[in-house]
C-alpha cells in the first residue's frame, strides 16, 4: 500500500512540476466530457472545473489523460452503486482508491498474482480496465516503467 501511495504521489508531483508549460488547449466537446467528469465524481474531486481543465492542456498528452479521467470516474461510479457507498467520506476514500490502483495500472503493475491485492482493489481495476481504450496503457505517455 505504501508504494502505491509513493507512486501516486509521484505522479502528483511530477503534474505540479509541469505547472509552467502548456501543451495543448482542450476542444468544447472535450470541456463538456471533463464537465461530465465532474458530475460523475459528484464532488470527491474537489477541483474546480476551471482547475481540471487549466491541469489537462498542462499535461503533455491532455487526450490521453482525459480518458483516463472519463474512465476513472465511470469505475468509481459503478462501484458506488454497486456495493452502495454512502457518506461523503467514504466516497472520497473510494475514489481516492480509485487514483491508486490507476496509478498503479500506469506503473504497469500486474494483478495476475494470486493474493497480491484485496478483493476491492481487483474490483476497481477490473472496472478501470472496462473503461480505459484497451491500448491505452501501451501508448505513449500514459504508461511509467521504475525499470
Amino acid at each position: 500500500m505504501r508504494l502505491i501511495l509513493t507512486i501516486f504521489l509521484f505522479l502528483i508531483t511530477s503534474a505540479y512540476a509541469e505547472q509552467g508549460y502548456r501543451y495543448g488547449h482542450l476542444t468544447a466537446q472535450e470541456i463538456e466530457r471533463v464537465r461530465q467528469v465532474e458530475a460523475l465524481l459528484g464532488g470527491v474531486d474537489t477541483k474546480s472545473l476551471r482547475e481540471t481543465i487549466n491541469e489537462l492542456e498542462r499535461s503533455r498528452h491532455p487526450y490521453i489523460n482525459l480518458e483516463v479521467k472519463e474512465a476513472m470516474a465511470k469505475a468509481y461510479t459503478d462501484i458506488v452503486r454497486e456495493i452502495n457507498v454512502e457518506g461523503q467520506s467514504k466516497k472520497e476514500w473510494l475514489y481516492s482508491m480509485v487514483c491508486l490502483n490507476m496509478a498503479y495500472l500506469q506503473f504497469g503493475g500486474d494483478e495476475g498474482r494470486p493474493g497480491s491485492t484485496t478483493e476491492l482493489n481487483r474490483l476497481i481495476r477490473k472496472k478501470l480496465m472496462e473503461y480505459l481504450p484497451s491500448d491505452l496503457l501501451k501508448q505513449f505517455g500514459s504508461m511509467y516503467s521504475l525499470e
